[in-house]
C-alpha cells in the first residue's frame, strides 16, 4: 500500500438503504455547492441535516469519508473489515442525527461512533478492542507532545512520499490503543480532550498513548532527517 494513496471510497449498499443515493453521495460538489459549503461549519451542516437537508449530510460525508476510511483501515488492516465499519459508522450518523449534541464537535462525535463500532466488531471476532490500557501506555521515557508548529512531527510528515511506506508500516505495528489515539489526532485532527471523549479514556491516558506513538514514529523518521 502506498504511503501517498488517496482513497476515493465508494460505499456499498448500506447507505443506499437509508435513502441516500450512492451516486449522488459521491458525486463532486458543484462550484456553487462548494462555495455554499465553505461558509458552513460541520455543526451547522449537522443542524441542517437534522432539519431535513440531505445536501448538508452530503457535505459532511465528503469532508470526512477519506479521513474516516483511513482511520478504520489502519486500525483493522483488512479492507473488508474497514468497509463494514465505515458503513456502520455512517449509518449510525444517519439514524442518530436527532440525538446529536451540537455542544460537541461533529468530528469528535463521528470518531467516537467509529471507536465504538470498531471495538464492537473486534470483540465479536474475539480480538483485542481499542479501549483497554496497554502495558506500554505509561512509558516514562516518552517524548513530550510538541506544541511547536514548525517542528516536523509524524502527524505532519506521514503522507510525504519518502516516509510514507515506512511510517505506515510503523503505524501498523503500534499497539492498538496508541495507534487509535495517533490516528484520531492525525486524521480527525482531534485534541487530547476530544480523543479522551471519543474513546472514553482519561486525558492523561490519551496523552501517554500519543507520547508513545510519537516516540516510535519519530524513530522511524530519523533516517530521513
Amino acid at each position: 500500500m502506498s504511503g501517498t494513496a488517496t482513497y476515493l471510497w465508494v460505499p456499498s449498499q448500506g447507505l443506499a438503504m437509508e435513502g441516500l443515493p450512492l451516486r449522488w453521495l459521491n458525486e463532486a460538489l458543484s462550484d456553487k455547492e462548494q462555495a455554499a459549503a465553505i461558509a458552513l461549519s460541520d455543526e451547522a451542516c449537522m443542524q441542517r441535516y437534522r432539519q431535513g437537508d440531505d445536501q448538508a449530510f452530503r457535505v459532511l460525508y465528503q469532508r470526512y469519508r477519506e479521513k474516516l476510511h483511513r482511520y478504520v483501515l489502519r486500525l483493522s488492516t483488512r479492507e473488508s473489515e474497514a468497509e463494514e465499519v465505515f458503513q456502520e459508522v455512517w449509518i449510525a450518523v444517519i439514524r442518530s442525527r436527532d440525538g446529536y449534541d451540537s455542544s460537541a464537535s461533529f468530528a469528535t462525535w463521528l470518531f467516537s461512533i467509529a471507536h465504538r463500532r470498531a471495538a464492537d466488531r473486534w470483540r465479536a471476532l474475539s480480538r483485542h478492542a481499542p479501549d483497554g490500557l496497554n502495558a506500554t501506555d505509561d512509558l516514562d521515557d516518552a517524548l513530550p507532545l510538541s506544541t511547536n508548529d514548525t517542528i516536523a512531527t509524524p502527524e505532519r510528515e506521514w503522507h510525504s512520499q519518502s516516509l510514507g511506506e515506512a511510517l505506515l508500516d510503523a503505524i501498523g505495528k503500534l499497539p492498538l490503543p496508541q495507534r487509535e489515539a495517533f490516528l484520531m489526532k492525525a486524521e480527525g485532527e482531534l485534541s487530547l480532550d476530544e480523543i479522551a471523549l471519543a474513546t472514553g479514556a482519561n486525558r492523561e491516558t490519551v496523552k501517554s498513548r500519543l507520547r508513545y506513538a510519537q516516540k516510535r514514529l519519530r524513530e522511524v523518521m530519523l533516517p530521513w532527517r
